[in-house]
């Protein structure tokens, strides 16, 4: 299961997400979920993701 989980604060957005890709107990491996874009140090964007995401 993935968490994914935004919150609006006084000071801006915190955004935070888990990075495991299997819940078993054997071979355990992680993968980036949260990827943010900027535009000029003016516009941001952030994905969370909660599968594979293949970028191109």
């Amino acid at each position: 299961m993935t968490y994914c989980l935004g919150i609006k604060i006084n000071k801006g957005l915190l955004f935070m997400s888990d990075t495991r890709t299997n819940a078993g107990v054997d071979n355990i491996s992680t993968f980036k979920k949260i990827f943010t874009f900027n535009y000029r140090e003016k516009v941001y964007i952030t994905i969370l993701a909660s599968g594979f995401w293949l970028i191109l």
